[in-house]
């Protein structure tokens, strides 16, 4: 290994390390390591044995395993040209800028006019790592495939954890069990969904609720987006998250991947969801006071369904103040022709059966009446 770097926060390390000038991997990334720590020898101790019937060299598990190095498994990236050719880059060290908790590693294939950027960011209070990756072209390229940093998974894991389900049975946790070969969930509906959530836990074994170690990911996209989790034959394991394949419909310059938020627990599958749960809170949705007491409110959906009458949506709001409510949610049944769930959704226009003068002053009131 000749470049190796690391970001810490005093919970967890991360070192990524590279063979001579050829895209990095993630050689560590678990319980904090001293500051003394030798990466060169994290490195060594990471590297595979050879036994019969393989090839003379192991490709590196890098950030975008490469078709071009005989990677064994789904590589990070797929390409071609504007006639159509499959591209097979071999990207070679260009820089690195580091942070106190950030590093952009910068690769390119000169020879194809390609270059690859790997983004990684370490929120210390929330103990998330923020990483995307971006492809610019010197010519025009169609994108089948490009996968955010792809990480190890760990060898000390049996099962791997996922959310699946629909209206009414959202969040249902699959359990799969490692196995040779690609687990692949793939969402094609180019929306976000309960069908497949962007997300997966890795628990190490004997992992619960409130100890052991577990590996967290969530892809932030709303769109389409694609997960793989796969062993190679060398038992090595891989996770990959991006935007649905052949999403790109036009060849471009640039491309570039959602954000991967992963985390390290040492505290069960407990830790992965406060760690999640304090970094939207803190620096994703930011509400303007955060310190102020979110308003108690009313929904009167269970109350009236389809049926509005704005007398009696009146009462409801007079009767909400009474017990404490300091806003009123208007919920389904005002827009276009909804009298019941097989019609308008997504007609957001306002229905005049129903309310003929529009929201404006009927809302006036119950607003009044909560004030």
């Amino acid at each position: 290994m000749s470049n190796s770097w690391r970001l810490d926060d005093g919970h967890q390390t991360l070192v990524l390390a590279a063979t001579v000038d050829l895209l990095p991997q993630i050689i560590y990334w678990g319980e904090a390591l001293p500051a003394s720590e030798d990466c060169a020898h994290l490195a060594a101790a990471h590297q595979q044995d050879f036994t019969g019937g393989m090839l003379d060299d192991n490709p590196d598990l890098s950030l975008c395993p490469e078709a071009s190095q005989s990677f064994p498994g789904q590589p990070g990236l797929r390409c071609r040209d504007a006639q159509g050719a499959v591209l097979h880059p071999s990207f070679r060290f260009v820089s690195a800028e580091e942070g106190a908790q950030t590093l952009a590693l910068t690769y390119s294939d000169p020879e194809l006019g390609l270059t690859y950027q790997a983004h990684f960011v370490l929120t210390p209070d929330t103990g998330l790592i923020s990483t995307w990756a971006t492809v610019t072209a010197t010519d025009p390229i169609h994108l089948q495939w490009l996968a955010a940093p792809v990480f190890p998974a760990p060898h000390h894991s049996a099962e791997m954890l996922s959310l699946s389900g629909s209206w009414i049975g959202e969040f249902q946790v699959n359990s799969v069990p490692w196995t040779a070969g690609m687990h692949l969930r793939e969402s094609r509906t180019g929306r976000s969904g309960h069908e497949h959530f962007p997300g997966l836990i890795i628990p190490e074994l004997g992992t619960s609720n409130t100890a052991g170690k577990a590996y967290g990911f969530h892809y932030g996209w709303s769109g389409g987006h694609r997960m793989i989790a796969e062993e190679l034959p060398d038992g090595r394991r891989q996770v990959q998250f991006g935007n649905a394949t052949d999403s790109e419909l036009t060849a471009g310059l640039h491309f570039e991947t959602a954000k991967l938020y992963a985390v390290f627990s040492n505290h069960g599958l407990n830790g992965c969801a406060i760690a999640f749960q304090r970094h939207l809170r803190d620096h994703i949705v930011i509400f303007p006071q955060a310190a102020q007491p979110r308003p108690v409110h009313y929904n009167c959906w269970e109350a009236i369904y389809f049926d509005h009458d704005i007398s009696i949506l009146q009462d409801i709001a007079s009767r909400a103040k009474a017990l404490g409510a300091e806003r009123f949610v208007l919920d389904d049944g005002w827009f276009g022709q909804r009298d019941d769930d097989t019609s308008s959704l997504g007609d957001w226009q306002i229905d005049p059966r129903k309310y003929p003068d529009g929201l404006g002053a009927h809302w006036l009131i119950i607003f009044s009446l909560l004030v």
